[in-house]
């Protein structure tokens, strides 16, 4: 990323992800005089803390390497702050949840069955239309069924979860 940004103000959420930033003066940051550059610096974060409602656990000044990094990725990856050496380091998302990996089980199963109920109501429209009891009763019993193994499916990702 090309920039004439040297340094960032970044705040960071407990886990380590990047929150509200703002650019930090060079001249401000480099200054030779420790008072000037340290009240700077409080002013900054300051600044950083109040753009937010969010709790922070962070706030630091940065390169503008790291500052795309957080923002951007190297292309493959993201990244997160490490909270214990403050660098930026591969985001890894955690393992889904028992409960996440249920609920999107019978979220499937739940697009699944309006899927294939969508083409029972079509089989047995087109059934009506042509007169078709046969037809038609044989479509309302696979209905039936196909309902019956829903429930099981559905009933046996509550009861049992996802593997």
């Amino acid at each position: 990323m090309a920039t004439n940004v040297k340094y960032y103000c970044m705040a960071f959420l407990k886990d380590g992800t990047p929150s509200v930033r703002t650019f930090a003066s060079t001249k401000s940051i480099e200054n030779k005089n420790e008072d000037e550059r340290d009240k700077y610096i409080i002013e900054l974060k300051n600044k950083v803390k109040n753009m937010t409602d969010d709790t922070l656990e962070a706030i630091e000044i940065i390169l503008a390497a790291d500052y795309d990094l957080y923002v951007n990725g190297d292309g493959t990856n993201t990244y997160v702050r490490d909270m214990e050496t403050g660098t930026p380091k591969v985001y890894v998302p955690p393992e889904p949840t028992k409960e996440e990996l249920q609920a999107q089980a019978l979220a499937n199963l739940e697009s699944e069955y309006n899927a294939q109920k969508e083409e029972f109501k079509k089989d047995l429209d087109t059934a009506n239309l042509a007169g078709n009891t046969e037809a038609v009763q044989s479509i309302q019993q696979e209905f039936m069924e196909f309902n019956k193994a829903y429930e099981e499916a559905k009933n046996n990702i509550l009861e049992k979860g996802v593997e």
